[in-house]
């Protein structure tokens, strides 16, 4: 159904324009408010699918996040660990060495 804007129709005939152009024209105009009107019902539906695929995004990396937090924490666990176990081997190096040269230096006193 064809909408015939009434304002527009009304200056169109003050401005002198012929019955039929006016109102051929007022109805043009109220087929691209129609128009408008539903581009912009289209585009408020295109934001609000935007919006929730962002928030979407937005939880899926606060969840990547998380985990890489997690498995960061995780390496550093075994990071201190074998921290503390090359402690431990150098320690037994340093004692393996120092009982070394102590035997031999009474081996070779004699």
């Amino acid at each position: 159904m064809t909408i015939m804007l009434g304002k527009v129709y009304a200056a169109l005939k003050a401005a002198g324009a012929p019955e039929d152009e006016a109102m051929a024209a007022a109805e043009e105009m109220g087929d691209m408010r129609e128009q408008f009107s539903g581009l912009r019902s289209t585009m408020q539906e295109l934001r609000a699918d935007m919006k929730g695929e962002l928030q979407g995004v937005r939880s899926e990396l606060a969840e990547l996040r998380s985990d890489f937090r997690g498995e960061l924490a995780g390496v550093r666990g075994e990071v201190a660990y074998l921290r503390g176990r090359f402690d431990v081997l150098i320690w037994a190096a340093g004692i393996n060495a120092a009982a070394t040269i102590a035997i031999l230096g009474v081996l070779l006193r004699h």
